[in-house]
């Protein structure tokens, strides 16, 4: 028995079909076929057999098959064990499994590093002040070292 899933708003590219040009989705696009050009999207999708070629944006982005060029991902890009993507890389999370490839420029934006309480990285990423500590008026002197000699 089939499921009635609204899929309005959603595209597919059929493999063996080919689009070049522009497309704007404003759900998910699954792509087994092959664009050239600029894919703008909530979601995408490569299959195995998918390739996209141009300048891709969306909050998540996962691939089976190839991409290339400009990736712009505001959350979450997952490369599958059969994935691969190149080019220049904006992303928020990225996953990468054992056989997926990536070759390019990478950048993460739009997220804050977390460092456990007590690791180097957080101990070496907190801020250091330059300034010393205030003396005169309302603080107290250091302590005189009683094993001086005079």
């Amino acid at each position: 028995m089939a499921t009635n899933m609204d899929q309005s708003n959603n595209l597919v590219i059929g493999n063996g079909v080919t689009f070049k040009g522009t497309l704007n989705v404003p759900k998910k696009a699954t792509i087994y076929g092959t664009v050239d050009g600029e894919l703008t999207a909530e979601e995408i999708f490569i299959g195995q057999s998918g390739k996209i070629t141009g300048k891709v944006t969306a909050r998540s982005i996962e691939v089976e098959g190839e991409l290339h060029q400009v990736i712009h991902c505001r959350d979450h890009l997952h490369i599958r064990a059969t994935g691969k993507v190149s080019g220049k890389l904006e992303y928020s999370q990225i996953q990468i499994e054992r056989g997926g490839e990536f070759r390019g420029e990478m950048q993460q934006v739009g997220a804050t590093p977390v460092y456990p309480p007590n690791s180097a990285a957080g101990a070496a990423n907190k801020p250091v002040s330059n300034t010393p500590p205030a003396t005169g008026a309302g603080t107290t002197p250091p302590a005189a070292n009683k094993d001086a000699s005079t």
